[in-house]
């Protein structure tokens, strides 16, 4: 009798053991979109952003909390809609129609290649799937976990590459049935493989908003040391402009420090009063560069999505000398588009 007992209840543990997870034991995940925020079509650098999954797992019973304590979750991630390739995945792609910028997502702030998140069969990151444990004492109830995901989007010719236009671009790509999985088991020992029964979608959205952008850098004039000033006296500097691909934009220079007037610029003396008249042009000896009225000229053109410089021409006409002494100006220059 009691080796009938022993062995009914022997039978009861491990029926108990391999079906627990007939049990209503189960995980769930709380996505959080990752959302990049606005990027220049012209950045010169990676643009990051990040999120965090919170994943439950809640044990229903006490003997099930004491026969499968523990569970093995693991999270993987294919190419998502936005992709070019549905295999590709060492660079994934945010997709706006035809148009695409690359990006991928990342289990840590590394950014390494080896932290790509992937995990998914047929992927060329397919082992690259986040697995986590987490084991319950003590009776039922659940446990919470968070994992951070890490964004970067790269600077690179797709991006500078784009016409983005005065409304913007907004590009995006979707993860959840087929893309995104979360995979678990529940067990008694150790951490098991990733081919297990119960499979969860993980419905997410990548997104970033592309801007037209114009950025502007002008180099200092300084001329030479001049004894007299009979004739005049010339030196020349650069501007470059870096505006997005096909975009108009209009250069303009205010009068500077110690003028009201674009036509009629002087450069004071830091010690006294004293002014000295001169000119600034894109043109040697051209008119006066300013904002286009009363004789001046403002310099435009069409972004390229990469630098272009031009010349910047300062004269000092040929006036009365005044004390010897550093004369300066400060003018502000502004790009419109």
């Amino acid at each position: 009798m009691a080796r009938r007992l022993l062995s009914a209840l022997l039978t009861l543990f491990l029926a108990l053991l391999c079906c627990g997870q007939a049990r209503a034991d189960n995980c769930a995940i709380t996505p959080a979109n990752v959302t990049f925020p606005s990027v220049s079509s012209i950045s010169t650098g990676p643009v990051y952003a990040s999120s965090s999954f919170k994943i439950t797992c809640t044990w229903t019973d006490i003997v099930g909390s004491l026969l499968t304590p523990n569970v093995t979750i693991c999270l993987n991630l294919g190419a998502g809609t936005g992709n070019a390739s549905t295999a590709n995945t060492t660079m994934r792609q945010l997709s706006n129609g035809s148009l695409r910028v690359n990006y991928n997502l990342y289990t840590d702030a590394t950014y390494a290649s080896s932290r790509i998140w992937g995990g998914m069969a047929g992927t060329t990151t397919s082992g690259n799937g986040i697995v986590l444990t987490m084991t319950k004492s003590g009776g039922v109830g659940s446990l919470d976990q968070f994992v951070n995901i890490y964004g970067k989007l790269e600077a690179d010719t797709t991006l500078s590459g784009l016409t983005v236009g005065p409304d913007n671009l907004s590009f995006t790509s979707s993860f959840g049935a087929g893309s995104a999985v979360m995979q678990y088991q529940f067990s008694l020992l150790g951490v098991l493989g990733c081919a297990v029964p119960q499979t969860v979608a993980i419905p997410f959205t990548v997104s970033a908003p592309v801007i037209n952008d114009c950025n502007i850098n002008i180099g200092n004039l300084a001329f030479p040391q001049a004894r007299l000033l009979t004739s005049a006296v010339r030196t020349t500097s650069s501007v470059s402009v870096t505006c997005s691909k096909n975009t108009a934009y209009r250069i303009t220079l205010a009068a500077g420090a110690n003028s009201a007037s674009t036509t009629a610029r002087r450069m004071r003396n830091t010690g006294t009063t004293e002014t000295v008249d001169y000119v600034v042009s894109n043109a040697l000896d051209g008119p006066s560069w300013g904002d286009g009225s009363g004789g001046t000229v403002a310099v435009t053109g069409t972004g390229t999505g990469v630098a272009q410089a031009m010349t910047v021409y300062g004269m000092v006409p040929a006036q009365s000398t005044p004390s010897p002494g550093d004369y300066k100006d400060t003018v502000t220059a502004t790009v419109s588009f």
